[in-house]
C-alpha cells in the first residue's frame, strides 16, 4: 500500500471547519506520536486543508456519520484506526493506546478493538433491555487486521446513520466473550456540546433489530 501510516484518524463533520473540524486537526497534529506515523481522513461537505490531511467529499444530504467513518476506513492506510468526533480533542499521549492492542493485555483476545473514554468519567453502560452486563465501545481504536479478518470491512455497521453504532459494537463484542475495555490513562474532552439526536429513533431500532437476529443465531458483526 502506497504510502501507508502507522495510523488513520477518521473524522466524520457536516459543520463549519474553522469551528469544528479544523480544531481537531490541529488538535492531532500537535500530539505526541513517539515516532508513529499518521494520516487525517476527513469526510465532509466542505474542503478541510491541514498537514497530513487527507479530504473525501461527501454530499450536503448524508444522514449522519457512520457511513462517513466506513468510507474514511475504505480509504485510510493505517494500521490502527482511530475514531474522531468533530467536537472533541485527544489528550497529548493518546496516540500510545494504539500500544495496548500490542500488550499483555490483548494477548489472548482474538478482536483488537480498545475504547478511550470522555471528559474522565466512567464507562457507559449498554441499555438495560440488551440484558448484556457490557459497556459501550465508546470511541473505538482498531487494529486494522480485526475489522479485516472478523468484523467484514466495517468499523461501523453500515444499517445506523449516526447513533447507536458503539452499542453494537459493544453488544457484539462482549457476545463474543470480549467485553470492550476503556483505558482510562488516555481521554477525549469535548469543547462544543452538540449532540445531533435526529436519527436516533432509526438507530435504536436498527439495535433491536440486530440484537433480536443475533440471538436467532445470526451473529455476524455485519
Amino acid at each position: 500500500m502506497e504510502n501507508k501510516k502507522d495510523i488513520s484518524f477518521i473524522l466524520p463533520t457536516n459543520r463549519d471547519p474553522r469551528n469544528y473540524s479544523k480544531k481537531v486537526v490541529d488538535n492531532i497534529n500537535s500530539l505526541n506520536f513517539y515516532g508513529k506515523t499518521h494520516e487525517i481522513i476527513v469526510i465532509g461537505p466542505t474542503p478541510v486543508e491541514g498537514n497530513n490531511v487527507i479530504y473525501l467529499a461527501e454530499e450536503d444530504d448524508a444522514t449522519g456519520c457512520v457511513n462517513a467513518y466506513n468510507e474514511g476506513y475504505n480509504i485510510s492506510t493505517g494500521d490502527y484506526i482511530i475514531l474522531c468526533s468533530d467536537d472533541h480533542y485527544f489528550d497529548l499521549n493518546s496516540p500510545l493506546i494504539t500500544e495496548v492492542l500490542n500488550s499483555r493485555l490483548f494477548t489472548n483476545r482474538k478482536y483488537k478493538v480498545v475504547c478511550l473514554p470522555t471528559n474522565k468519567h466512567g464507562p457507559c453502560d449498554l441499555p438495560d433491555y440488551t440484558d448484556c452486563d457490557s459497556i459501550i465501545a465508546r470511541y473505538p481504536v482498531f487494529a486494522r487486521q480485526t475489522i479485516e479478518e472478523h468484523m467484514e470491512g466495517y468499523v461501523y455497521h453500515p444499517s445506523f446513520k449516526h447513533h447507536y453504532p458503539d452499542n453494537w459494537l459493544g453488544y457484539w463484542l462482549a457476545q463474543q466473550g470480549e467485553p470492550p475495555i476503556e483505558i482510562n490513562k488516555f481521554d477525549m474532552i469535548t469543547f462544543s456540546n452538540s449532540c445531533d439526536k435526529m436519527h436516533d429513533v432509526h438507530d435504536e431500532k436498527v439495535f433491536r433489530e440486530l440484537i433480536t437476529a443475533y440471538e436467532s443465531g445470526s451473529q455476524k458483526y455485519v
